[in-house]
């Protein structure tokens, strides 16, 4: 199942549905240069931005919905010179399987040491999260790895932070994770650790991005996010 879907992954790992394409015009930050975002250093992810308009009774916000991911926008960045793989096009079970790994993770992250809760609608939610499946990279072709090539690579995804209430953004992480086995995407209905520590990283990074906005960050294990403006 991996081998199939690592290459619609890394086209667009931020997006979460069941359609793929190869489009790549969502894979800058959209907030790249705005003035009314502050990018982040020290962060867990290639790009934080946060917001600098913290809206009335935001630094109170504690409810979160894990939206559906999209992976509408998914694209399968092969090895230079290599033509692209339909093999890699996600299925409906697959996305299925992915959409309860991101949730289970985003879940666990979100919620450690109960910074927030994750509410099961929309309605009941303050912050909104949706990710986006950017891109997938896997460093070698099908045949390659069937000939026994090691079977690294990477994914790409987009993860915006929304307010329910007004729908602007109040942080966004763009953050491209490596692995040794990224062809084990395929395997995500075996709860294959390969996916789940990605998808933990990307979640231990929007809580911070939050909990730094929100102006109650804390964390002993790494260094204080810093913001700075966009250049």
């Amino acid at each position: 199942m991996f081998s199939r879907f690592l290459p619609l992954l890394a086209a667009a790992l931020l997006a979460l549905s069941a359609c793929t394409q190869t489009d790549t015009s969502d894979y800058a930050a959209p907030e790249r240069g705005d003035p009314e975002y502050l990018k982040g250093k020290n962060t867990r992810a290639d790009q934080l931005y946060v917001s600098t308009d913290v809206e009335p009774g935001g630094r109170d916000f504690r409810n979160v919905y894990i939206a559906p991911a999209d992976l509408s926008k998914l694209l399968i960045i092969q090895p230079e010179g290599v033509k692209a793989d339909e093999g890699w096009q996600v299925s409906d079970i697959e996305n299925s399987h992915l959409q309860q790994a991101i949730v289970k993770e985003f879940t666990a992250t979100l919620g450690f040491e109960s910074a927030y809760n994750v509410v099961p609608t929309r309605e009941q939610a303050e912050i909104i999260v949706h990710t986006t499946v950017v891109a997938i990279h896997p460093n070698a072709t099908r045949s390659q790895v069937e000939a026994g090539a090691e079977e690294g690579g990477a994914i790409t995804a987009s993860i915006a932070l929304i307010n329910a209430g007004t729908g602007a953004v109040m942080v966004r992480s763009v953050d491209t994770k490596s692995s040794d086995q990224i062809w084990a995407f395929h395997q995500v209905g075996n709860d294959d650790p390969a996916v789940n520590l990605i998808f933990r990283s990307w979640g231990n990074s929007i809580r911070r991005g939050m909990l730094q906005l929100q102006g109650r960050s804390n964390d002993p294990l790494s260094a204080p996010v810093l913001l700075k403006e966009q250049k």
